[in-house]
């Protein structure tokens, strides 16, 4: 069951990658390279980890995590299972996507090595954002 999920995945991935190719290269300076990723994950803040968000009292989930990028010191992040990915971009593109689930497509800088642990697996340099439907 795992096995079919994992190569359900990879595949979802791949297309992805392919499907976003042509808009991408039309829309974006970002070279595909050997780097290349495409992520499905949900946007978060450095500062929370791979943990649910608890909205500040009297701000939603984005508003908070927005809060904790601009004035906490944060960075956005990308929280896919037990990976965290830094994000890197436009800022303001991030922020609209605070807190959803969204598949970004960049550069992972640096490459990064697989392991089953909770680690901040890289930076990925945003090229573009698309909301995922929950």
């Amino acid at each position: 069951m795992k096995s079919t999920m994992i190569h359900s995945l990879v595949l979802i991935g791949f297309g992805s990658i392919f499907a976003a190719l042509p808009s991408a290269s039309a829309q974006s300076s970002v070279k595909v390279g050997a780097n290349a990723v495409s992520i499905t994950g949900q946007v978060s803040c450095s500062r929370f980890g791979r943990g649910s968000v608890t909205a500040r009292k009297g701000m939603s989930v984005a508003q908070t995590i927005q809060y904790c990028v601009n004035f906490m010191a944060g960075e956005y992040t990308l929280v896919y299972g037990n990976r965290i990915y830094t994000l890197t971009g436009d800022k303001d593109m991030l922020a609209k996507m605070s807190g959803k689930t969204v598949t970004v497509a960049g550069n992972l800088l640096p490459p990064s090595t697989d392991v089953d642990t909770v680690a901040v697996m890289g930076t990925v340099s945003v090229s573009t954002v698309v909301p995922t439907k929950e």
